[in-house]
């Protein structure tokens, strides 16, 4: 018996199933459906996934778009304090003559923003802005570690690409897996590697997991056209085989050097999961081809008793 089977069979046997099989819907179309009806509520809080609406609104709701001379980027709303928003981003997408840049909110409002002179994020790719709001309240990002992610993990990206034009606003959430999670940093502070797609104009962006909760900062697409960003913070460099698994990925810099590095303006959420045998499997479930040997029949019930229904 494989470990899937042994696993789908423990909970069966404990009695994590109430409803016959034949009573839960059979095709996956019906499945999405179910998913998507359930009301919207923080799912952080709520010790749950979010579903992929969810996801696409907390990320729309977090991420603002960063104008300059040159073009745009995109970054995060990462405190408010009054009337005043602080935003990070990656440095690059900052690289121009002027200290002064708009920032455009999830309302679609143009704000006039400053860079923050005053933090020191040693040779990271980061940067910080801020902008005053006199009339709108705007979402500010939960916090994790990207040591809580493993390898296979489902990651979430979004931004602003230049190179999309689409009907919601240009902006694009992309869905990925964690590949490599590097213990030493790349010059710039890299160490997340993942496979979602990230475009240029997406740098800034959140990635988030599957809680909604931001554990990086986009900054390094797949597929590099000059230099070699692939080399360690003390000078050595990877492995042939390994750099060329690297170049295959996007990559982020992970939020507890953020938290680390400007902890004025970034702390980790507090919140705890109840990392138990059960949520692992349903993190398991829910993400992987798992769900397919079970035609998910049982899925929507696991829904159905999660505190999104209990609001």
């Amino acid at each position: 018996m494989s470990l899937r089977s042994l696993i789908l069979a423990t909970y069966i046997n404990s009695g994590l199933f109430f409803l016959p099989i034949q009573m839960l819907p059979q095709k996956f179309s019906e499945l999405e459906s179910l998913a998507t009806q359930i009301p919207i509520q923080n799912c952080v809080e709520c010790n749950n996934f979010c579903t992929i609406k969810e996801l696409k609104s907390i990320a729309k709701s977090i991420t603002v778009k960063i104008i300059s001379e040159t073009g745009w980027g995109s970054g995060i709303i990462l405190k408010q304090e009054g009337e005043v928003y602080t935003v990070i981003t990656n440095q690059h997408v900052l690289n121009t003559n002027n200290n002064s840049y708009l920032i455009q909110t999830p309302d679609g409002i143009f704000y006039q923003a400053n860079k923050i002179e005053n933090e020191n994020f040693q040779g990271n790719d980061l940067a910080l802005l801020e902008f005053r709001s006199t009339h709108s309240i705007y979402a500010v990002a939960s916090l994790e570690n990207s040591t809580t992610l493993s390898l296979g993990d489902k990651t979430f990206a979004a931004g602003f690409p230049t190179l999309e034009k689409s009907e919601d606003t240009e902006f694009l959430l992309t869905r990925g897996r964690v590949s490599i999670l590097s213990k030493q940093p790349l010059e710039k502070g890299y160490q997340v590697g993942y496979t979602n797609v990230v475009k240029k104009g997406m740098s800034g962006g959140p990635l988030l997991n599957i809680y909604g909760q931001v554990v990086g900062i986009n900054g390094m697409h797949a597929y590099p056209l000059w230099g070699n960003p692939y080399v360690y913070r003390d000078g050595s460099e990877p492995t042939l085989t390994l750099r060329q698994k690297m170049s295959h990925l996007a990559f982020a810099i992970p939020m507890e050097t953020v938290a680390k590095l400007a902890p004025n303006f970034a702390s980790i959420s507090t919140i705890k999961f109840d990392e138990t045998v059960s949520i692992k499997f349903l993190n398991y479930l829910f993400f992987d081809d798992f769900g397919e040997l079970l035609n998910w029949q049982f899925y929507p019930y696991i829904l159905s008793t999660s505190c999104h229904g209990n609001s």
